[in-house]
């Protein structure tokens, strides 16, 4: 038998504790996120630039998968502008009484057509509504509105496109199912030798869907956990981290729960939670640019960090041209989530394949906040490494 120096047993000790504390092997696989999209599918804004825009955005994706290992895609919701059935617009320029009547199955079928492209993929993905997604959604208010504002409620037409049974999901073997009217789903799909699942929930859940999808977490013990949801934090300005809880309007009266008591009902109580995804809030544009992310850590009852960050890029209008309105707000901007596990780091950064280029690199304030809230790293949480 071969005998072992001191140093020749302290290496090879070293190397059996990196090997038992590394990952099966060094992988990295990406996560998509699709901000809103409802000016690309909007009728009333410049077509078909938007959904083609929109159609760029799937092809990308689709076109990435081996090169990025895209295991995953969310929407995080405003799939459409105008959810209700048939509008009115004033006619500009016309006369005082002149106005165009529109059918929002357009924007329906715009973003179908959009979706369809990944759809066709193997590219596991989930989708959640915004406020612009529900069947009753008032878009403006005024005399010539469908009338007065009223508490968001029905998903019909978000079922019929993009419920269960839709083309887009029935049978799939990734897609564990769903909840009212498919306003609520949950998805699985592998990563890095891990298995994930991913809750897409309808913005400000109420007691009744945390309740199904605390049933789905239970039934699925031990997978890292990802959330989607509409509304969840503030933009990034002068550093807030704030969550949104201010639209109580959107369901008044009802038993909708704004953000902070998710997260003090659901989110918090639930270790296996690492990663909440949002959109919905951006500022107004400013010649051609919104800001629209933000980050914010807390810890879970459990100790671990839980990840919530914002991405609407809804207000950028800048398109290829280089000039503001150039392009419909978006501007075809994807939010990337890669994780590398042989680093153990997550790596969030901002593109888009209309313009051709990344946000906040090289320090640049792409979107009037810090190059940091387009561009920035975060570790593994223990929920990745248990």
């Amino acid at each position: 038998m071969l005998a072992f120096s001191r140093l020749q047993l302290a290496l090879v000790l070293c190397a059996a504790l990196f090997m038992a504390s590394a990952p099966a092997w060094a992988e990295k696989f990406t996560v998509a996120v699709v901000p809103d999209t409802q000016n690309y599918a909007d009728a009333t804004l410049p077509q078909p630039r938007g959904a083609d825009t929109f159609a760029q955005q799937m092809k990308y994706l689709v076109d990435q998968r081996e090169e990025k290992n895209l295991v995953f895609a969310t929407f995080v919701g405003d799939i459409v502008q105008h959810g209700d059935g048939q509008f009115r617009q004033k006619v500009e320029g016309g006369a005082e009484d002149q106005f165009r009547t529109w059918d929002t199955r357009a924007e329906w079928d715009n973003a179908n057509r959009a979706v369809s492209i990944l759809s066709r993929s193997p590219i596991p993905f989930g989708m959640v509504p915004g406020n612009h997604d529900y069947d009753n959604y008032s878009w403006w208010e005024g005399p010539d509105s469908p009338g007065a504002a009223r508490p968001l409620s029905g998903g019909r037409t978000w079922e019929y496109y993009f419920g269960p049974q839709s083309r887009h999901f029935a049978g799939r073997p990734w897609f564990g199912g769903a909840y009212n009217q498919g306003l609520n789903s949950y998805q699985r799909f592998p990563g890095g030798g891990k298995r994930f699942l991913h809750l897409a929930l309808e913005m400000q859940p109420t007691p009744a869907i945390l309740a199904w999808a605390q049933g789905v977490i239970d039934a699925n013990p031990g997978l890292p956990v990802i959330v989607t949801t509409h509304e969840w934090l503030l933009p990034a300005l002068s550093g807030k981290t704030e969550r949104s809880n201010g639209y109580e309007s959107y369901f008044a009266g009802s038993d909708h729960l704004p953000p902070d008591e998710v997260w003090d009902r659901f989110i918090r109580k639930n270790p296996a939670i690492f990663l909440v995804l949002s959109g919905h809030m951006w500022t107004p544009t400013l010649d051609g640019v919104s800001q629209g992310e933000n980050l914010r850590i807390d810890r879970n009852d459990a100790g671990y960090p839980v990840y919530q960050v914002l991405q609407d890029y809804q207000g950028n209008t800048i398109g290829p041209d280089g000039t503001p309105g150039s392009a419909n707000g978006g501007a075809g901007w994807l939010r990337f989530i890669e994780f590398d596990t042989e680093r153990r780091k997550i790596h969030f950064y901002t593109y888009s394949p209309l313009l051709g280029r990344f946000a906040g690199r090289n320090g640049e304030e792409t979107f009037g906040v810090p190059a940091r809230y387009s561009d920035f790293e975060l570790d593994f949480p223990p929920q990745l490494l248990n």
